[in-house]
């Protein structure tokens, strides 16, 4: 990736709208880092925003509604079972798990109350950063070598009705949980990686 604030690793992914001929003129940049650190996921997202709408939530609270967020997609690749993760800019934090079967179920039935990964946000310059790390073996009770994983954002301005919405997959359609649209990723590249990304991410 060019020009990204958080290096030029193979594991530093966009954030753009993939489904429009051309981006929102509201439309602010993001980028996504990714590495494994003692089996958890870390991931890093720098993002550009002029107004930072956030507030304090409680847990599992669909702040995405309200202010801007930032939305971790993940699971492995041989399940049809994921989770959904929200952070917003004051870490306020939300958590979906979803079996993958289909079936009709409510955003409140799929709230997973324990809190099952870990974050830290700041305001910058630019914007707003996320880090987050993620115990993958407290997800799923057996090991995946291979994950499916995406990205999306919420950006809020204020005065204006609707967010801007984007990812870091090539979604055809505005939704992310299009599945076979996410990035595979073999856990064993992302270790061979990690001595790319600690500078970027502040982890040891």
């Amino acid at each position: 990736m060019k020009n990204s604030p958080l290096g030029n690793s193979a594991f530093v992914w966009s954030i753009d709208q993939p489904w429009l001929p051309q981006t929102e003129s509201a439309f602010a940049p993001g980028s996504v880092a990714i590495c494994l650190s003692e089996s958890k996921l870390v991931i890093q997202a720098a993002l550009s925003d002029a107004h930072v709408m956030h507030d304090v939530f409680p847990m599992n609270f669909p702040a995405f509604m309200h202010c801007d967020a930032f939305e971790i997609f993940l699971g492995p690749a041989d399940t049809k079972a994921y989770y959904e993760f929200h952070v917003t800019p004051s870490n306020s934090l939300f958590q979906l798990r979803f079996d993958g079967e289909g079936e009709a179920q409510t955003m409140e039935e799929r709230l997973v109350a324990e809190p099952l990964f870990y974050s830290e946000t700041s305001l910058t310059p630019e914007g707003w950063s996320v880090i987050a790390r993620i115990p993958l073996d407290g997800l799923f009770p057996t090991t995946h070598p291979e994950w499916l994983l995406s990205f999306g954002r919420y950006d809020y301005t204020p005065g204006q009705p609707k967010p801007v919405i984007s990812s870091t997959s090539p979604h055809a359609v505005c939704n992310f949980h299009r599945r076979e649209e996410w990035r595979r990723v073999r856990l064993a590249d992302l270790s061979e990686n990690f001595g790319a990304v600690p500078r970027f991410m502040g982890v040891k």
